[in-house]
């Protein structure tokens, strides 16, 4: 268990990184989350306001086309094509076709709604015109009208398609042209190609012939371009399917609506290519169309994608952080581990073998002092808490920033497609107003200089028959000074309506005023065109119309808490959707746009109270979350710190068993670690200290022993010296000069013997003391042998233990010149090599044969207390004992011998100064 547990730099490390990473994810996990559920609320409420603000933009669009439709069908317009104009005099023909013209002119048609209107006749005796709007002219169609339609049986193809928006195509045409009538000219059959090639794949809209005239509106390619915003959020599309679910226009890059077979108001998944579809169909009463709503989802995976990218980002930020923080932290926790097994493995014994102490400040008070236990826990809830909290508030700073975009999104989305919806709706009440301003009653008023009766029958009863007024509250028609010349109401009351004559502007173009007095709601707004007078210098008239309220009503789904107000150049209310909020508030956003053809200003105020309800949520979620992590980590850390540091005190109590005398106790080895470091140089200091703790009773034994023997062998050793000195006076006395110098050299024998002091000499004492000893051997032995010393007088200063050269000199004399009467030749030499002193003694004796030489060597390896060889005494054994006792590992002994070709002895001992 405590190998598997132990506490190290790595583990630790690992296990706060881990720890890291688990709260890291549980965050991540809780923000992406509390952000998909925002996204998806957001977006689909998004998006269901763009469907519905669609499809209220398209249906202004297509009432706009169908009252121009109405407008074209009256007589005002049609007669002209009813009559036999090419039947006529040139010039009746061409007045008809110049009134007919600044009729149309009145309408003021946008190219960017309408292309093309046709108008085709019964018989080619009647003309056929197309007012290409960009051209601004009529042009004539000699060859083609009904008669040729019904030939080519084109006519089974247009005329069924009645009030109908549809879109012919290729196939359409292939299907049901035919030119093998008789009645058909080459001349005939290339109009009708043209006329084909015009409408072909392009959206058209016709009365199917209602009238006795065939009147066919082409729209534009920019028609439903004009009912969304100029951008849309990515991966967002709009359709306009036609029947049959024919798509008649899209924004899709391709067709969304392939292999999809649900009808109308109901979820279509399709998918096309590598693209998945999701698209919802809303159905356009009274028109026979649906519009749908693509969305695939792109832009909502790239947003989520982003995210993951940003919090694994941080995660492996935090992480890395954590890591460092950790590995630099838990270094100073386990540096005293360090140094005690630094200095536990670094001990050694003093020649008084004395172990030398730790020192006293080895680890400093302050952080150090702290437990282990208390330092792990605090790295723990550290490594756990801190990123806890820093990466919440992170990734709640992020979620807040990701839903303010997500919210600012669909403020501009709903923003721009108000602004769209209010400027069709405008578009759509100027429209009917140059409509109105077109009608030759209104015209013939005018021009007789208002002349004409306005009874029942006339002017009135028409005019309010007009198509559109259903969405005008009134009209007036007022003089250049802006009295009233006629009302659509209260008629008898005609100065109600008179108009302040600053409000009158000499323009052609419609304009819009402010700050209306509305007969039934002051400070209102209207629209103004100024209609010509007869002749050069008629005097202006001026058609006044006061839309009603609704048309600036609905324009939002009621899907988002909105309110909007619009407002004129000087700050005026023109309309307000209800009581707006005012002031800072929480989740309130604000989208301001200019109206284009006005000098008014759209201002939409967004409040996300569902998007603030489900933040405070997540905000409480958090905060338990953290909470909870906080006390987890703060129970996991004291519980893995306790487990972690079950080892330490292991080490602490066998110290102090140690401490109190029992040496035979040892910890459980443990795995590479800094723990483990301390209690393996602890074994080894333990072991070290039993072996030199028996080495010291061996040698305090032996030395007893010694001095024993000393006792019992020897006498005083003064009286002796004392008396050879008389001894050696005598001798000089007689001039017996030989016995003399053995006197004197056992003097000195002496005299070194009994010398106090410590176990260690300088070299050149001991070299004196053989000298003595060699002195007395060559007058013994007369003079059989010689001794050559070979030391250098530098190294004649360095220490060395005493007693241990003239042991060896006497082996060799002993031993090596066994029998011999001359040519003995011991060579002592001294050498500093590698920091050492070695010290050689050398002789050219018998040497000994391989197995006398291993038993030499052999005792000389001897344990104290062992059996011991007589033959040499305490001599090489003795030496090598004493040697190994002073200087521990760093001393050697090394014996070689060859039979016949002498013994040599090298002793290396630390090369020291005395």
């Amino acid at each position: 268990m405590l190998k598997r547990f132990g506490p190290t730099l790595r583990r630790i490390v690992i296990l706060t990184a881990a720890l890291t990473l688990i709260t890291q994810l549980a965050l991540a996990y809780i923000g992406l989350t509390y952000m998909d559920v925002i996204d998806k609320s957001l977006h689909q409420k998004r998006s269901q306001d763009m469907l519905y603000q669609f499809q209220q933009n398209v249906l202004v669009q297509l009432n706009d086309i169908d009252n121009l439709m109405l407008l074209l069908q009256t007589p005002e317009f049609s007669d002209y094509y009813k009559n036999l104009m090419r039947l006529r005099d040139e010039k009746v023909a061409d007045l008809g076709m110049q009134q007919l013209q600044q009729k149309f002119n009145m309408l003021n048609l946008s190219p960017s709604s309408v292309q093309a209107v046709y108008f085709l006749s019964q018989t080619f005796v009647q003309r056929s015109l197309v007012q290409k709007i960009e051209s601004g002219t009529f042009m004539d169609l000699p060859r083609l009208d009904l008669d040729r339609l019904h030939y080519s049986k084109l006519d089974k193809l247009i005329l069924p398609d009645r009030d109908q928006f549809t879109m012919y195509t290729q196939a359409d045409f292939a299907q049901y042209f035919t030119t093998g009538n008789p009645m058909l000219e080459k001349d005939d059959v290339r109009q009708l190609r043209a006329f084909m090639a015009e409408i072909q794949n392009r959206i058209v809209f016709s009365n199917g012939n209602e009238n006795g005239v065939l009147t066919m509106i082409v729209l534009s390619d920019r028609f439903f371009q004009q009912a969304i915003p100029s951008s849309l959020p990515e991966g967002t599309y709009f359709s306009v399917l036609g029947k049959d679910n024919r798509i008649l226009w899209t924004t899709a890059p391709s067709d969304p609506l392939k292999d999809a077979s649900e009808g109308a108001g109901t979820p279509v998944s399709s998918s096309n290519g590598k693209s998945k579809y999701q698209n919802e169909i809303k159905n356009l009463l009274p028109f026979k169309l649906s519009i749908m709503y693509t969305d695939t989802g792109s832009g909502a995976s790239m947003l989520r994608g982003d995210r993951i990218y940003i919090m694994a980002a941080v995660s492996l930020v935090t992480l890395l952080i954590t890591v460092l923080i950790s590995y630099f932290y838990l270094k100073q926790v386990f540096k005293p581990f360090r140094m005690v097994s630094k200095q536990i493995k670094s001990f050694s014994l003093s020649s008084e073998w004395l172990l030398r102490p730790l020192p006293d400040d080895l680890i400093k008070k302050g952080f150090h002092a702290v437990s282990m236990r208390n330092k792990i826990i605090i790295a723990l809830i550290v490594a756990v808490g801190l990123p806890a909290v820093s990466d919440g508030i992170l990734y709640n700073w992020l979620s807040k920033h990701d839903i303010r975009r997500e919210m600012q999104t669909s403020v501009d989305v709903t923003g721009r497609f108000s602004a769209v919806s209010i400027h069709n709706r405008l578009q759509f009440t100027e429209t009917i107003l140059k409509e109105i301003s077109a009608s030759r009653q209104l015209q013939d008023y005018v021009t007789n200089n208002y002349t004409t009766p306005l009874m029942l029958g006339g002017l009135t009863t028409n005019l309010l028959m007009f198509p559109g007024l259903n969405d005008i509250s009134y009209f007036v028609l007022l003089d250049q000074n802006g009295n009233c010349i006629y009302s659509s109401i209260f008629s008898n009351n005609k100065t109600a309506f008179n108009t302040d004559k600053s409000f009158l502007s000499d323009q052609d173009a419609p304009y819009w005023i402010s700050n209306y007095d509305n007969v039934f709601n002051p400070l209102s707004t209207a629209i103004v065109k100024r209609i010509d007078g007869p002749g050069d210098d008629g005097e202006a008239t001026y058609l006044l119309m006061v839309p009603k309220q609704s048309t600036f009503e609905n324009i939002d789904s009621g899907l988002i808490n909105t309110s909007y107000a619009i407002t004129d150049a000087k700050g005026r209310t023109i309309y307000e959707s209800r009581q707006r909020t005012v002031g800072d508030l929480p989740g309130q956003h604000f989208y301001t746009s200019g109206i284009p053809n006005t000098n008014w200003k759209l201002t939409l105020n967004f409040v996300f109270n569902d998007v603030l309800e489900k933040n405070r949520e997540y905000q409480q979620q958090f905060l338990l979350f953290t909470s909870v992590v906080l006390l987890l980590s703060v129970v996991v850390a004291v519980a893995i710190a306790i487990q972690l540091v079950k080892p330490v005190h292991r080490l602490k109590e066998t110290m102090l068993r140690v401490g109190e005398g029992d040496l035979s106790l040892r910890l459980e080895e443990l795995e590479q670690t800094e723990l483990g470091g301390i209690v393996r140089s602890y074994n080894r200091m333990i072991d070290q200290l039993d072996r030199v703790m028996r080495e010291e009773n061996e040698l305090i034994a032996m030395k007893t022993r010694a001095e024993l023997d000393m006792l019992q062998a020897q006498i005083n050793p003064h009286f002796l010296y004392n008396t050879l000195e008389v001894i050696n006076m005598r001798s000089m006395r007689t001039g017996n000069l030989e016995v003399s110098a053995i006197v004197g050299a056992l003097a000195d024998l002496f005299r070194y013997s009994i010398a106090k002091g410590s176990g260690i000499v300088e070299l050149h004492k001991e070299l004196a003391h053989v000298a003595n000893y060699v002195t007395i051997q060559q007058i013994r032995f007369g003079h059989s042998f010689e001794v050559e010393y070979e030391v250098p007088d530098e190294l004649r200063s360095k220490s060395i233990v005493r007693f241990v050269l003239q042991p060896i000199i006497e082996n060799a004399i002993k031993h090596a010149f066994l029998g011999w009467e001359e040519g003995g030749l011991i060579i002592v030499s001294a050498v500093a090599e590698g920091g050492n002193l070695q010290v050689r003694i050398a002789d050219n004796g018998v040497g000994m044969d391989k197995e006398t030489l291993a038993m030499v060597r052999a005792d000389m390896q001897r344990e104290y207390g062992k059996e011991q060889s007589d033959e040499n005494g305490i001599g090489l054994r003795n030496v090598y004992q004493r040697l190994r006792l002073i200087y521990k590992e760093g001393t050697s002994m090394t014996i070689e011998s060859r039979e016949m070709r002498g013994t040599a002895i090298t002793l290396t001992v630390p090369l020291q100064d005395s």
